[in-house]
């Protein structure tokens, strides 16, 4: 089912004419695997394995472009930092 909701979000992203960076990909990949939510700083440590420019201002601009298109969802936590999740079909 993961596979099929990434396939959906880079559907999605084609029809909007969204560029599909690797790094863009890598996260809707790296977001899509995961079973909860999860931080910016949680993303940037994974993704700076393969991408070692990539910082939080990229991953923030990308999480961005994906709420916008409904790709991700977004948890506020008082005190805490914003978390996001992949908008997974039912």
């Amino acid at each position: 089912m993961v596979h099929h909701d990434l396939e959906q979000a880079l559907q999605r992203m084609r029809s909007k004419n969204i560029h599909l960076t690797p790094q863009r990909y890598a996260l809707l990949e790296y977001l899509y695997a995961q079973r909860s939510y999860t931080t910016v700083k949680d993303i940037c440590e994974a993704l700076m394995v393969k991408y070692p420019t990539i910082n939080a201002m990229t991953v923030n601009s990308s999480l961005h472009v994906f709420k916008q298109l409904g790709l991700v969802k977004e948890l506020a936590v008082i005190g805490s930092s914003i978390r996001y999740e992949a908008a997974l079909s039912s």
